[in-house]
């Protein structure tokens, strides 16, 4: 004896809870599969540079200059960063191709690394340049700040040595 047919109502319903059976499951497998893509992107952010940090041990007005003229060479050494980039993403393709490029990705890792200190090497004749115009104790002050990347503590001690200089005898 055969089983019943179907009616047209539950044919149907099973029609939509196929349809939106795949849809769910293709939707829960984009989300893991964009959310794995996503994930790096979303790594944690590197340190705060010395230098940049450095600037918390000057007074505000020197400080926002300083910051503006590392801004303004960050913005001229644009078009290079930008070739490091590429040089690095070139590195990257190359190291997942199954024919492994030891050559190659170690040219590509070169041309990035000599890209990275060349402006390394610009920001830091700015820097050098833009130290000609300050009182020692302000050099003094981001010297130690860039070395141990304390600015704060820093701050607070130029603040004591103009304080000292005023006749206040603040200590830090």
């Amino acid at each position: 004896m055969s089983p019943p047919p179907l009616s047209a109502a539950l044919k149907i319903g099973f029609g939509v809870s196929l349809i939106l059976n795949i849809f769910f499951v293709g939707l829960g497998l984009g989300v893991f599969l964009t959310g794995a893509r996503i994930a790096p992107a979303q790594a944690p952010r590197r340190p705060v540079p010395n230098i940049w940090a450095a600037a918390d041990a000057l007074p505000p007005p020197d400080r926002q200059a300083f910051r503006q003229m590392l801004r303004d060479k960050a913005v001229a050494l644009q078009p290079e960063l930008k070739s490091v980039g590429l040089a690095r993403r070139e590195a990257a393709a190359l190291i997942s191709q199954p024919d492994y490029d030891k050559t190659g990705v170690e040219q590509a890792l070169e041309r990035a690394r000599q890209g990275e200190m060349h402006a390394r090497g610009e920001i830091d004749v700015a820097f050098a340049e833009y130290l000609d115009h300050l009182p020692p104790a302000q050099r003094a002050a981001l010297a130690e700040a860039m070395v141990h990347n304390r600015p704060n503590a820093l701050r607070a001690g130029l603040q004591a040595l103009q304080a000292e200089k005023a006749g206040q005898g603040a200590k830090p």
